[in-house]
């Protein structure tokens, strides 16, 4: 579950953290901007000032890519959605752009990402054990 979102800068900027068309809080100018999520699902905006910011974002100290992670990036915002199951998301999105990048079949792509399922293994490991 998300419970925080981190923004940093090389350069100092300030923001506006907007859920769901509501003003949640305003900050100051800082290299860094942490907010927290308060409310799942939800529609951030988090406007900036100077424009053109293009800054790191973390998802619960986990730096994100702006397309994996569905970000809208804007010259004066970013935008995005959040859920409670956002990392099973941005985890398949992960994968779905390896498949294409590799330009494998699903089954092919998941092996070779070391993505397979392992549960019959574990059961004959757990057999052996006992």
């Amino acid at each position: 579950m998300v419970k925080q979102i981190k923004l940093t800068n090389s350069e100092k900027f300030s923001c506006e953290y907007i859920v769901n068309d509501r003003l949640i809080s305003k900050s100051l100018d800082s290299k860094e901007h942490i907010f927290s999520v308060k409310e799942l699902p939800c529609k951030v905006k988090i406007n900036m000032n100077p424009y053109k910011v293009k800054p790191i974002v973390r998802i619960d100290d986990v730096m994100v890519n702006y397309g994996l992670a569905k970000i809208t990036p804007w010259d004066h915002m970013l935008e995005f959605e959040l859920d409670s199951n956002f990392f099973d998301q941005y985890f398949a999105n992960i994968v779905e752009s390896k498949i294409q990048y590799l330009n494998l079949e699903k089954d092919k792509a998941y092996k070779r990402l070391g993505h397979e399922d392992l549960s019959e293994l574990v059961s004959k490991i757990e057999r052996n054990i006992q």
